[in-house]
């Protein structure tokens, strides 16, 4: 795959990153199913204060996310890449079709089990393009890079610095593009609207599609073609 389409398809992955994260935060209790920073930290509390209930079901939702990393990691092993981004793809999309059918009155860690997995998975298998370390789980790192590349360009000129800026700030743009998506979708439909993900899986798979090449034109005697 070339630098081009490599930063295409990892920016569309972005907007499904994105949409993913607001279904997340609106339709499950303001729980962010794409990491699991805040999971582990209300781990903690909820075993200081004695609600094991809570507990197993926030270690559940943790053993779905580093289950989602172990099989990405086992299967990228295999040295195949492109391999592993289509098989993200095809997990998210599973996991938009079980996360569709959870009741809303299900416990918002449990119910976003699927999301747990597949967002894990995503975040290996589109965890760099074009020479760049970026997530299209999450954006805080990216708002970072983006930061410092246009501080370092301003202050340099460098065009490496340029290349920076403009990747990430793609990659930001296509994520709150995705999210503002999902904002409509969840609004609309509620609870099925995380059908509105499946057309953003459209775009990477496009990008990621192997270039046909030209066949050589067959040459006639007398050097005609």
């Amino acid at each position: 795959m070339s630098t081009r389409s490599e930063t295409r398809a990892h920016h569309a992955m972005a907007a499904a990153g994105g949409f993913f994260g607001v279904y997340a935060l609106l339709t499950r209790g303001g729980t962010f199913g794409s990491s699991e920073t805040s999971n582990l930290i209300y781990l903690v509390v909820s075993g200081l204060d004695g609600t094991w209930g809570s507990v197993l079901v926030r270690l559940g939702g943790t053993a779905c996310y580093i289950a989602g990393i172990v099989f990405a990691v086992l299967f990228r092993r295999s040295g195949n890449m492109a391999r592993l981004r289509w098989g993200a793809m095809g997990i998210d999309l599973a996991a938009c079709l079980l996360l569709a059918r959870i009741p809303a009155e299900t416990d918002p860690i449990l119910a976003l089990y699927p999301m747990f997995f597949a967002t894990a998975v995503q975040w290996v298998a589109y965890s760099q393009a074009a020479g760049f370390n970026c997530a299209t789980i999450f954006s805080t790192n990216n708002l970072r890079q983006l930061t410092e590349g246009i501080t370092e360009y301003l202050c340099s000129r460098e065009p490496e610095q340029l290349r920076k800026l403009k990747f990430y700030g793609g990659a930001l743009l296509c994520f709150h593009l995705g999210a503002a998506w999902g904002w409509w979708c969840v609004k609309r439909w509620g609870i099925p609207g995380i059908y509105g993900c499946l057309p953003l899986l459209v775009p990477p798979a496009a990008f990621q599609l192997p270039k046909n090449e030209r066949r050589p034109s067959c040459s006639l005697p007398g050097g005609r073609t």
